[in-house]
C-alpha cells in the first residue's frame, strides 16, 4: 500500500503523519514476509501504531474542529473503533504470542482503514481547508 497525493488532506502535518502511517505499513508487510523477522517486530509494530494513533488521531481530530469539518464526528466515531479493534490484536497478542496469520490479519486491517478511512472521511477536510483560504 503506497501513499497517493489523492490522499492529501491540506494540512501538510496531518498528510506527513499519513505517509509515515503508510510507510510503516508498507515495511511491516516487507518483514512479516521474512518469518523470524516479522516475529521480533510484531510487538514493535503493535506498540507503534498504539502511539501514533494517540498522537496522530487527537491532533487531526484538532485539525477537524478548527477548520469546522462536517465529517469531524464521523472521524471521532471511526477513530475509537479503530482503536478498539487495535486493542483486539494487542490482547491476543498477549495472550498468545505471535501469529503470523494474525499478524497479516493486521496489515490487511490496517491498509483497508488506510484507504477506506483516509478516502472517505479525512480528505473531507481539504474543503475546508480550501474554504479557509489556507
Amino acid at each position: 500500500m503506497r501513499w497517493s497525493e489523492a490522499y492529501a488532506t491540506g494540512i501538510e502535518r496531518v498528510d506527513e503523519q499519513h505517509r509515515m502511517i503508510f510507510k510503516m505499513a508498507e515495511d511491516f508487510q516487507a518483514v512479516l514476509d521474512e518469518k523470524v523477522r516479522g516475529e521480533r517486530t510484531y510487538g514493535l509494530l503493535l506498540e507503534t501504531l498504539d502511539r501514533y494513533c494517540a498522537a496522530h488521531f487527537s491532533f487531526e481530530e484538532r485539525c477537524m474542529e478548527e477548520y469546522n469539518c462536517p465529517a469531524a464526528e464521523r472521524n471521532k466515531q471511526a477513530h475509537e473503533s479503530f482503536v478498539q479493534v487495535l486493542a483486539g490484536y494487542r490482547q491476543r497478542y498477549a495472550e498468545k504470542g505471535f501469529d503470523p496469520v494474525e499478524a497479516q490479519g493486521l496489515l490487511d486491517t490496517l491498509n483497508r482503514w488506510l484507504v477506506e478511512h483516509i478516502c472517505g472521511i479525512d480528505v473531507e477536510l481539504r474543503k475546508c481547508v480550501g474554504d479557509s483560504g489556507d
